[in-house]
């Protein structure tokens, strides 16, 4: 890998882990303080960065409690994930690389818990996620278009975004019961039995 190569991806990791640590700080003092008294400057204080900064990142404080909802993956898992790998199988590409972006563990369990808890508390909130659905299904939708080479339908793009985000959840939620395994490796049992609803043999 080329010095120049190895500088830009240091420098996407670094923002990624930034406007990460930004959408944990809102949804941290979200729950803590609510969200009319929470400020972007608060979030910025929080994370240890300007409000200029932050506003590079986010529009509003809300949006940061939503997060960065088309950034699925990591940048390199995203750049194997379209140039068709690491296995060449949709469905267990796709799981892969859902989880590689659950990276560090613990801070993405609190970040789901911190969501779980904010939605009971701030209707706005939920609305934000929900008109947040139509970026992340148009996210998915480029990445499978230029996996495949060829635009996809809107409809294989929604259904593809609605199954992650649901397999996603059932493995937060599995975690309960199994407080040791990581999200990825939920994730991946998730897959496994989903996949048991499409076994030609008889069950």
């Amino acid at each position: 890998m080329s010095e120049g190569k190895t500088a830009v991806g240091l420098r996407e990791q670094k923002k990624r882990q930034t406007r990460l640590a930004l959408c944990v700080a809102a949804r941290r003092l979200t729950l803590e303080r609510g969200l009319d008294a929470t400020t972007a400057e608060d979030v910025a204080k929080a994370v240890g960065v300007s409000p200029r900064t932050f506003f590079n990142y986010y529009e509003t404080k809300l949006d940061a409690v939503v997060g960065p909802v088309g950034e699925i993956g990591t940048p390199d898992t995203r750049e194997q994930f379209v140039a068709g790998g690491p296995t060449g199988v949709l469905i267990d590409d796709l799981t892969w690389l859902y989880a590689s972006g659950y990276e560090p563990d613990n801070e993405v369990r609190e970040s789901v818990s911190l969501v779980a808890e904010i939605i009971k508390q701030e209707s706005r909130v939920l609305a934000a996620f929900v008109a947040a659905g139509a970026r992340y299904e148009k996210a998915v939708g480029e990445l499978l278009s230029a996996r495949m080479g060829a635009d996809v339908s809107t409809e294989f793009a929604a259904l593809t975004a609605h199954l992650m985000s649901a397999l996603s959840t059932r493995a937060a939620m599995s975690l309960a019961d199994n407080p040791d395994r990581s999200l990825a490796e939920a994730l991946h049992d998730q897959c496994d039995l989903a996949a048991r609803l499409f076994d030609s043999g008889r069950q």
